[in-house]
């Protein structure tokens, strides 16, 4: 039987309160040009393409427990140290490095330093919670239950969010993502980084939340996956022949990447 809920639907917010929760994704256009201006300032580089700052994915617990995921903050963890564009070189780079800068620098009033034009970040969420053990920390003994994920359960909510996506002058893809699940017995989302720079490499940062219902604790999980294109490329299946379609597939790409770095933590939603 499924637990109480109720589906939430507004202009640009849609959601689903259960229990004691409440997930809101907010969906709305790119940012308009005072707001681009404003941003890029902020941030001190140039921000992608397709930027939806005020997009965002929250979890909410009514103890006071709340992670929210949006862009700029995400985008405030962009590499901005002196060899931060050259840690990836394509073809062309420094020019279209140059290139972007110029075309933006009316939106900067200092002048723009390198970074990383691939705009990879670990952001992880932004955690506004009321109490200090709210907060997450190393655990030994949590873990996702993957049994209970892959279980035929209904799928009373679901929603994917676009934070933002560049193209990187047609050299690849950067693209962050939130993507929720809620089910009668738990909750996951992911929010994904993926990179792909064509024939150079791919990268993908996960981060997933979750939780079971009944439960005291959040659980959350953060991996870095990455390899060259070379080697991803040569593990499509021979009867694809030239079909390269499987490399805009996050999640296929995601399955054949080797594990970089990965790490879970738990937060508690009240003291024992």
């Amino acid at each position: 039987m499924a637990a109480p809920h109720k589906l939430i639907k507004d202009r640009h917010t849609n959601g689903i309160s259960i229990l004691d929760w409440t997930v809101l994704s907010h969906k709305t256009s790119i940012l308009n040009s005072q707001e681009i201006d404003r941003a890029t300032a902020d941030l001190g580089i140039p921000i992608p393409e397709m930027i939806f700052g005020n997009n965002y994915l929250s979890i909410e617990h009514n103890s006071g427990f709340k992670l929210e995921f949006k862009a700029l903050p995400a985008l405030a963890m962009v590499d901005q140290t002196a060899s931060a564009n050259e840690l990836i070189q394509v073809s062309y780079a420094r020019e279209w490095f140059t290139q972007r800068s110029m075309a933006n620098q009316e939106h900067i009033t200092d002048v723009i330093k390198p970074y990383d034009w691939t705009y990879s970040t670990k952001y992880n969420g932004t955690n506004l919670s009321s109490q200090e053990h709210m907060f997450f920390q190393p655990t030994m003994t949590e873990t996702i239950d993957i049994d209970q994920l892959t279980r035929p359960d209904p799928i009373l909510y679901y929603d994917e969010n676009i934070l933002f996506e560049d193209e990187l002058a047609d050299n690849g893809t950067a693209v962050l993502t939130t993507k929720v699940r809620v089910m009668p017995s738990c909750f996951l989302v992911l929010l994904r980084f993926f990179l792909r720079v064509d024939d150079v490499l791919f990268r993908i940062y996960d981060t997933r939340i979750y939780h079971r219902f009944g439960t005291n604790t959040i659980v959350k999980e953060c991996s870095v996956r990455e390899d060259s294109y070379r080697d991803t490329r040569a593990r499509i299946p021979r009867a694809k022949g030239d079909d390269l379609s499987l490399l805009l597939d996050s999640n296929w790409v995601s399955s054949q990447l080797p594990v970089k770095e990965s790490k879970i933590e738990a937060a508690l939603l009240s003291q024992s």
